[in-house]
C-alpha cells in the first residue's frame, strides 16, 4: 500500500498546483452530475470481519472528470453574444461571459469529452481504494475489464487498470473496448422502446412546464442591454448553467456568482436534475429507464453467481466503464438507496432524487463477493464508496444488512430483471 501511495503523491501535488483558487459560494452539489467524485465521503473500513474473504470484485463505474462533452452550448451561447457585441446590446457580464466561453475554447479545443488530469486522477485513487479493499485477492489471477468505445470511457478503464497492475505484476488484465458492449453498457443507444420513451414519453410535457414555471430568464437577460425575450433567456439561462455547471471538472475558475444567484443557480440544477430522472430512472410515468438495464443486471447477477459456484479458476474480478447514461437505470433498477423513487411530482424530485448523489463523476459500483469459513457466499455493496444496508427477504421475514446472503439477493435482484415492462 505504501508503494501505491507514493505512486499517487506527484499526480496529487500537480493537481493541486494547477487547480484554480475561487471562494466557494455556491455548494459543489449543485453542479449535478458534472460534480467530481467526492472522495472525503468514502468510508474506509470493510463491513465485514475476519471469518469472510473476498473472492471476487464486480464493478460497474461512469468515466472520471472531463472536459465539456461538446461544443454545442458553448457555440450557441458565443453566437448569442458575439452578435449582441457587434450590434451594441453586449452588458459588462456578458462581455466577461463571451471571455469565459474564450477561455473554454483555448483550454478545450480539441478535447471536447476528453478524460483530464482530474479524471485520471480520480481513477488511480479508485484503483488504489479497490485494492486496499481486497489486496489479497488482487495479487494474482485475472481481472476482465468491458469499456464502451467512447474515448473517455475507455481511458477510465486502462487508468483503473493501470492502477490495479502496480498493486501487483502478478495479477493479469484483460481490458476490451468497443461498440459490441453496446447491448449492456450503451443500451440507450440501442433499446427501441427506451428510445421512443425519451423522444415521446409523457415526461416531456411535465419537464417543460416545469422548466417553464421555474428556470428565470434573469441570468441571460444580465448579459444583454436591451429587454430580450424570456423564453429565448430561459433557454439561454439553462445553457449557461450547463457550461458554469462543467467548470470545477475541466479544473477551470468556477465563479456561477457573477451571473447567478445561488437561489437561480439551484433552479437550474433542480431542472438538470428533474430531466436526468425523467429520462434515466424510474419514475411516475414510466419504468422503461430502469427495465432498459435488464441485461447489465443480468451479467452482475451471472457473474456475482458464478464466483459464489466456483465456477472461475482464477478470475478475480469482473469490471465495466460505461456512462451516466449506464448508471443511473442500473442503480435504479437495483433499487440502491437514494438511486429509486418511483414516485413524486415535478417540485419534489430535489428532494427525493439527487443526481449528484446518484452518478458524479466517477460514479461506481463496487460488489464484493465473500466467503465465509463454512463456503457460504455472501455479497457486500459499495456505492460510491460507501458501503451501503440493503432490505432483503429471507425465509422468516425481511431484514436489512451491509453483508448480505447472496442467495436472498440473487432471488431479489433476478425479480427486477423478470418484472413486467411498462409501455408508457
Amino acid at each position: 500500500m505504501k508503494r501505491i501511495r507514493t505512486h499517487c503523491l506527484p499526480l496529487l501535488m500537480a493537481i493541486l498546483a494547477i487547480l484554480p483558487t475561487y471562494a466557494q459560494s455556491f455548494p459543489t452539489q449543485l453542479n449535478g452530475t458534472m460534480m467530481p467524485f467526492d472522495f472525503s465521503q468514502c468510508d474506509t473500513i470493510v463491513p465485514w470481519d475476519s471469518t469472510m474473504t473476498p473472492v471476487f470484485i464486480n464493478y460497474m463505474a461512469r468515466h472520471g472528470a472531463r472536459f465539456l462533452s461538446s461544443e454545442k452550448k458553448v457555440d450557441a451561447l458565443r453566437k448569442e453574444l458575439t452578435k449582441a457585441k457587434l450590434e451594441g446590446y453586449l452588458s459588462e457580464k456578458g462581455m466577461e461571459f463571451l471571455r469565459l466561453l474564450q477561455e473554454i475554447y483555448s483550454v478545450t479545443d480539441g478535447e471536447w469529452g476528453a478524460l483530464n488530469t482530474l479524471g485520471i486522477y480520480e481513477e488511480q485513487r479508485l484503483g488504489k481504494q479497490m485494492t486496499a479493499i481486497a489486496p489479497e485477492l488482487l495479487k494474482k489471477g485475472r481481472v476482465v475489464a468491458t469499456a464502451t468505445y467512447v474515448p473517455r470511457v475507455v481511458m477510465t478503464m486502462y487508468e483503473l487498470c493501470h492502477e490495479l497492475a502496480r498493486h501487483s505484476s502478478y495479477l493479469e488484465i484483460t481490458a476490451s473496448e468497443g461498440r459490441q458492449f453496446n447491448p449492456m453498457l450503451r443500451f440507450f443507444t440501442t433499446d427501441s422502446t427506451y428510445i421512443k420513451y425519451l423522444d415521446h414519453g409523457k415526461w416531456l410535457k411535465a419537464y417543460d412546464s416545469f422548466v417553464a414555471e421555474n428556470v428565470p430568464g434573469a441570468p441571460a437577460q444580465s448579459m444583454f442591454t436591451k429587454e430580450m425575450e424570456i423564453e429565448k433567456m430561459k433557454k439561454l439561462t439553462l445553457d449557461m448553467y450547463g457550461v458554469v455547471q462543467s467548470l470545477p471538472a475541466a479544473q477551470l475558475a468556477w465563479h456561477p456568482e457573477k451571473w447567478f444567484s445561488e437561489s437561480e443557480y439551484r433552479t437550474c440544477w433542480e431542472a438538470g436534475n428533474l430531466k436526468h430522472y425523467y429520462q434515466r430512472s424510474a419514475n411516475k410515468f414510466s419504468s422503461i429507464p430502469a427495465t432498459s438495464a435488464r441485461t447489465l443486471l443480468q451479467d452482475i447477477i451471472n457473474t456475482t453467481d458464478s464466483a459464489a459456484n466456483g465456477n472461475y479458476k482464477n478470475m478475480v474480478g469482473k469490471l465495466r466503464f460505461g456512462h451516466a447514461e449506464t448508471v443511473i437505470p442500473l442503480f435504479a433498477l437495483m433499487k440502491l438507496p437514494g438511486c429509486y423513487s418511483p414516485e413524486g411530482n415535478a417540485n419534489e424530485i430535489s428532494d427525493i432524487w439527487r443526481d449528484w448523489k446518484v452518478s458524479p463523476l466517477g460514479a461506481n459500483l463496487l460488489i464484493s463477493v465473500l466467503k465465509d469459513k463454512t463456503g457460504k457466499t455472501y455479497v457486500a455493496i459499495r456505492l460510491n464508496g460507501e458501503w451501503i444496508s440493503l432490505p432483503y427477504k429471507t425465509g422468516s421475514g425481511s431484514i436489512t444488512g451491509k453483508v448480505i446472503p447472496w442467495k436472498y439477493l440473487k432471488t431479489q435482484w433476478q425479480s427486477y430483471c423478470n418484472a413486467i415492462r411498462d409501455n408508457k
